[in-house]
């Protein structure tokens, strides 16, 4: 289950498959239980997912090492508050300090300062000047002055220009966005725990889709189906389909001030 040809994913087809089946509401209830208990491994395939949920998977980094979670994503729905918010708790932004672009930014600043301590002790010195002899240094060497502004402007825009933070982004878990448009929409919704239980049905990985919409839920807890729909879910985590640069989301997300 490797080969990939474009935007085409193969399909997964297993006949002989004994399972339980679940109709109605709160279909989600014994995949939160499995994940709350889960010791080695959570895998979770759904185009949506909602913030109780999501911290749930947050909670089990502490215990468990191997979370995926794979899921579909329109560019669109950045802009959206809410979305904002939430992606924000599972993309995040690193900050890094350039040491070199620091002092660089320190020695001109410092010399900014004593341009500027020249340029006041000048004109102290002219009226100083101005009023005991009648020399006006403004009207006599005017040309000095305008060195003095031209060379503290140009130094304090190049201060400002300085970049000393650079940024880079991380998920807390593996996280896999495919671009959800016309040529490729993944509407599984897969939930594999410990390879050892699987749960398909309709109900997304949201608080409705869990708890209280009337949703379908597919038990299987078959060692081989399991470990086929285990390989074909890493099958799928390690494609290039249409998926999403983890860091040109975290760009959209947060602002990056350079100094």
């Amino acid at each position: 289950m490797n080969s990939m040809n474009g935007n085409y994913i193969k399909p997964f087809i297993n006949d002989n498959v004994n399972c339980s089946l679940y109709l109605g509401r709160n279909a989600g209830e014994r995949i939160k239980n499995y994940i709350k208990n889960a010791k080695k491994s959570i895998k979770i395939f759904s185009p949506y997912f909602s913030t109780e949920l999501i911290d749930l998977l947050l909670e089990k980094t502490a215990s468990v090492k191997d979370i995926k979670l794979i899921s579909t994503l329109k560019i669109s729905e950045l802009y959206n508050p809410m979305n904002l918010n939430l992606l924000k708790k599972i993309i995040l932004q690193k900050r890094h300090v350039d040491e070199d672009s620091v002092n660089k930014r320190k020695s001109m600043y410092y010399f900014a300062i004593a341009i500027a301590i020249i340029f006041i002790v000048y004109i102290v010195i002219s009226a100083a000047l101005f009023s005991t002899k009648g020399i006006n240094l403004f009207t006599s060497t005017p040309l000095i002055y305008f060195l003095l502004l031209i060379i503290f402007l140009f130094l304090r825009k190049k201060i400002t220009s300085i970049r000393i933070y650079t940024y880079t982004y991380y998920t807390p878990f593996f996280i896999k966005f495919i671009i959800n448009n016309d040529n490729v929409f993944l509407h599984y919704k897969l939930y594999i725990i410990d390879d050892s239980y699987a749960f398909l049905g309709s109900l997304n990985f949201t608080s409705s889709g869990f708890f209280r919409n009337y949703e379908s839920c597919i038990t299987i807890n078959d060692e081989n189906t399991v470990k086929l729909l285990s390989e074909y879910f890493e099958y799928i985590a390690n494609s290039q389909i249409n998926e999403i640069d983890i860091s040109s989301l975290g760009r959209r997300l947060y602002e990056e001030p350079i100094n």
